[in-house]
């Protein structure tokens, strides 16, 4: 997952619809059976070997013994979810003095693969990330995301890391474990079919429509030429007029979401001393991947393989082999509507959204 694009964070709310399909199917479709092939114990060795952490170093010797001195990292989960390909992320808030990590994969059945990944603090921070209906969630100066790859020697299965933290004066904490199930595509039959966005519920009062506009309210002051000073609440809008997204049952994927923005013009705002916007641009996003879900958590994943993006007539595409995670979230579905809701907290304060499709 070179590429971070957060479609939904991990932390997510369950959000109830009591809506019926036409074809008679009602109430929770969220509850299906397991996946007997995500509980196999895979070998913690041949994981170790399936594994490439971006900005980090595999060594082949024992990891170093941890001291204490150093606070362990505190981690949302002790265990969490995997994908093909794709891997998983590792996230924290470090302290100040944070250097580095060092992570050792092991089975399960408590068996220790050999050696030890060194990933340092320079290739492992990330600023701010951006969801897929495009807010910008602003992180903590000193959040860590450590980015796991797998091979194709990593299949759907269960294995569990150990990860200490380290400092600049050689200090390393005391390891934390968890365990994570790699997921099988697809997973959950009542998923397959063809879905549209309708709306979205911010903080449980504004409704916004598809093909309503959306702006932000980050608020800010501008010294304008002629040196006095405006305050404006807003420097960007968007609507969303279409998002259509069809599950398959082989557990591939395909979206395409049709929408504009206009964006605050900094320098016509200053000569003007006014807020002024730029002109409004077209943007055409078309994403493939795969699918999965995740029936204890009834966690939805969509990990994206190949998109092609039409910003305003600018076209780009591509492919990434090792997949780009643009939606992960706890969900509530029935034979014709399915909900998800992020909740996130920035500088304080936590904003929650609901997300609603139908068939």
């Amino acid at each position: 997952m070179k590429k971070i694009i957060l479609f939904f964070a991990a932390a997510m709310l369950l959000t109830a619809i009591g809506c019926s399909s036409d074809d008679g199917e009602t109430g929770d479709l969220t509850s299906v059976g397991s996946n007997p092939v995500e509980d196999t114990v895979l070998d913690a060795a041949t994981v170790s070997e399936g594994v490439s952490i971006l900005g980090g170093q595999k060594i082949a010797t024992g990891a170093p013994t941890p001291n204490g001195e150093i606070a362990a990292p505190t981690l949302a989960t002790t265990e969490q979810s995997a994908f093909l390909a794709s891997g998983f992320e590792i996230e924290f808030d470090a302290p100040a003095n944070y250097a580095g990590s060092y992570i050792q994969f092991k089975s399960t059945d408590g068996t220790i693969a050999p050696g030890y990944f060194d990933i340092p603090a320079i290739g492992s921070n990330f600023p701010s990330k951006n969801n897929f209906l495009g807010k910008a969630i602003k992180m903590n100066e000193n959040y860590v995301d450590i980015d796991v790859n797998f091979n194709e020697k990593v299949t759907p299965g269960t294995f569990c890391y150990l990860i200490c933290i380290y400092d600049e004066a050689g200090n390393i904490s005391l390891p934390v474990e968890v365990c994570v199930e790699v997921e099988a595509w697809g997973g959950n039959a009542n998923l397959t079919g063809v879905w549209s966005y309708i709306k979205q519920i911010e903080n449980g009062e504004t409704t916004i429509l598809a093909g309503e506009e959306e702006c932000d309210e980050y608020e800010r002051t501008i010294t304008c030429t002629n040196e006095e000073t405006i305050v404006i609440n807003k420097d960007y809008c968007d609507i969303i007029d279409s998002l259509v997204i069809t599950f398959n049952e082989d557990g591939t994927y395909e979206y395409t979401s049709i929408g504009s923005y206009t964006s605050l013009d900094y320098t016509a705002t200053q000569e003007a001393c006014a807020p002024v916007f730029g002109a409004e641009r077209k943007e055409t996003d078309i994403s493939k991947g795969n699918w999965a879900y995740d029936e204890e958590e009834k966690r939805l994943t969509l990990v994206e393989f190949s998109y092609k993006d039409d910003n305003g007539g600018e076209i780009s595409e591509g492919t990434n082999e090792d997949g780009d995670l643009v939606f992960e979230g706890a969900i509530t579905l029935t034979g014709s509507e399915f909900t998800i809701v992020e909740s996130y907290t920035e500088l304080g304060i936590t904003e929650t959204y609901q997300y609603f499709f139908s068939k």
